[in-house]
């Protein structure tokens, strides 16, 4: 029996909206030998679109190591060619004519783009192949013969009709003999050309958590992907300007480091970027080794550019930012325009821009980022956001035409820490995960020093008696305004040996970390410890609480009075001050 990807169910063929390509599924997966290899609905773009090579899909993909590729696309139902007008259509079962595009042409495109995509590719690039046999097919599996839809550009021999499916070996290999009787110096696919057509175009990956140590057997539920991530992948991998939205633990910002490695592997220029510097420096280390990828935040981006520029041509174009716009805040106005000034002066672009956490960003920064793409209409974009997480009120409408794809289920929290954290979320519904968990824990103390000490005693519990990691803890601050005071109670605490605090720094082996919720917005951690409910604005801090609550994979412990620690509780929170 073929290796066949995906690999479907009877019930998921019968979902299929094309009942032609199920019956081709069914053909190929029942009929072929094991030495062929097929990938169903394949997806690609590419880095340069040039004569006829262009961004697409096929229907399938057909590999023989002995031979080498044919792409086939598939029309259900009956079909016609109205040669007056060169339109091609489908004909439905109450024979009303649909206009479909021209099968011949689709194929033979697809079978020119994967060549250019593979020949991007480094690793077939390394392999060498030669000549490769690359060919194309249609396929009607309605129809009962092929003569009467002879063209010059379609010959009956690559035409797939109903009795093609009893054996499809035989018109598969009738095709290759066709593209191969007049191909000069052929040389084989071989099996290390299959493997490395299905790792390009059927990359099977292990989604590893944002944080690198995983505690307990949760873990493992989270590294599975969803449905719905699953859908969302397969969308993005032939569409180059896309934007996806999901609550928090959803999985966005895991899709959007998939997507950014598979851009660069796949070799293009690659910017991946966000607004906090804090996710920036988390992603920058997991992308690590990564060629072709560039990762930083916003701000990171336009310093880069103004350093840039004063050192090789001596302009400052902050200086120069700040003289047209007076006044104005750096960050938010001319930091962005001193990187648009840099894009006049210096000629280098990305060929692909991924950006987490879209929803931080202003007007004036899509400006900015969309000037620094190589094609301004045709580089692919891809934006992953939650409108619920604007705690810097700066949600803008995005530079992506379409409805944004939704991710709706949460696939980072346990349930406990969903129902939480979910209190004080306002949008579309997301479903809890599959991960059962701890409740979330109260601790309860009068004043922020008692609170201190309760937080102490539960993190040298964790670490000595409870064998968690140091790394794992981290203490997140919700009354930033307040921070300097909260830390200070706790960081003259002791910590069991090695372990040390540190305070709004980058993780490390025997640290626990302290920070304040925005600056931790967009990470995770096993072990969170939410402190300074008291000090907090009820009212506007609904998306603060939803953040930090959300921040949590395994364990939650909120800490603060016992009226504070109630409200939270209860879904609501105290306006007065800390006492």
């Amino acid at each position: 029996m073929a290796t066949i990807i995906p690999d479907l169910t009877d019930v998921q063929l019968h979902e299929l909206p094309s009942r032609g390509e199920a019956k081709v599924y069914r053909s190929l997966r029942d009929n072929l030998p094991d030495d062929y290899v097929v990938l169903f609905q394949v997806g690609w773009i590419l880095r340069r679109e040039q004569g006829r090579a262009r961004d697409g899909e096929t229907d399938f993909l057909i590999c023989h190591p002995n031979h080498g590729y044919l792409c086939v696309e598939v029309k259900g139902g009956g079909v016609g060619f109205e040669a007056a007008t060169g339109q091609w259509f489908s004909i439905d079962r109450h024979r009303q004519r649909h206009e479909i595009s021209n099968p011949a042409d689709q194929a033979m495109r697809a079978k020119y783009s994967i060549r250019s995509k593979l020949d991007d590719y480094f690793r077939w690039r390394r392999l060498a192949p030669g000549n490769v046999l690359r060919g194309h097919a249609v396929f009607f599996p309605d129809i009962g013969a092929a003569d009467a839809l002879r063209r010059p550009d379609l010959p009956a021999v690559l035409v797939g009709t109903a009795r093609d499916l009893e054996d499809p070996r035989g018109w598969i290999d009738s095709v290759f003999a066709y593209w191969g009787a007049n191909a000069r110096n052929v040389t084989p696919l071989g099996r290390q050309g299959v493997e490395v057509i299905r790792e390009l175009f059927a990359r099977s990956f292990e989604v590893v958590p944002l944080v690198g140590t995983r505690l307990v057997e949760q873990e493992a539920r989270r590294l599975a992907l969803t449905q719905e991530q699953m859908r969302v992948l397969d969308f993005v991998r032939s569409h180059r300007r896309v934007a996806v939205c999901g609550g928090a633990g959803t999985g966005k910002t895991v899709l959007a480091l998939e997507k950014a490695r598979c851009l660069a592997d796949e070799g293009f220029r690659t910017l991946f970027t966000c607004y906090n510097r804090q996710l920036a420096d988390h992603l920058a280390h997991l992308c690590f080794g990564t060629s072709n990828i560039d990762v930083m935040n916003f701000h990171q981006l336009c310093h880069r550019q103004v350093k840039r520029a004063d050192r090789e041509l001596g302009r400052d174009l902050l200086a120069e930012a700040k003289a047209t716009y007076p006044g104005k805040d750096l960050y938010d106005v001319q930091l962005p325009n001193a990187l648009t000034y840099s894009l006049d002066i210096f000629p280098e672009r990305y060929e692909a821009i991924i950006c987490d956490e879209g929803q931080d960003f202003r007007e004036d920064f899509w400006v900015a980022l969309e000037l620094l793409l190589a094609d301004y209409d045709q580089s692919p974009l891809y934006v992953f956001y939650d409108n619920n997480q604007n705690i810097y009120a700066r949600a803008s409408t995005f530079p992506i035409k379409g409805e944004s794809f939704l991710l709706t289920t949460n696939c980072r929290n346990t349930v406990p820490i969903h129902t939480a954290a979910y209190k004080h979320y306002r949008g579309v519904p997301v479903s809890p995960p599959d991960n059962e968990g701890a409740e979330v824990q109260f601790d309860c103390a009068p004043s922020r020093v008692a609170q201190a000490r309760k937080i102490n005693a539960r993190i040298v519990d964790l670490i000595v008696c409870q064998g968690v990691s140091s790394r794992d803890i981290i203490v997140l601050i919700l009354d930033a305004v307040s921070k300097g005071s909260y830390y200070a109670a706790l960081h003259c605490l002791p910590l069991p040996k090695p372990a040390k605090w540190l305070v709004e720094g980058v993780r490390s082996d025997h640290t626990v970390l302290m920070d304040t919720v925005k600056r931790f917005k967009g990470l995770e951690a096993p072990v969170v410890i939410l402190w300074g409910i008291d000090g907090i604005d009820w009212e506007q801090s609904q998306e603060l609480l939803y953040v930090g609550m959300s921040r949590a994979k395994s364990l939650l412990v909120v800490v603060g009075t016992s009226a504070g620690c109630a409200m939270v509780e209860a879904g609501s929170c105290p306006t007065n001050g800390q006492t």
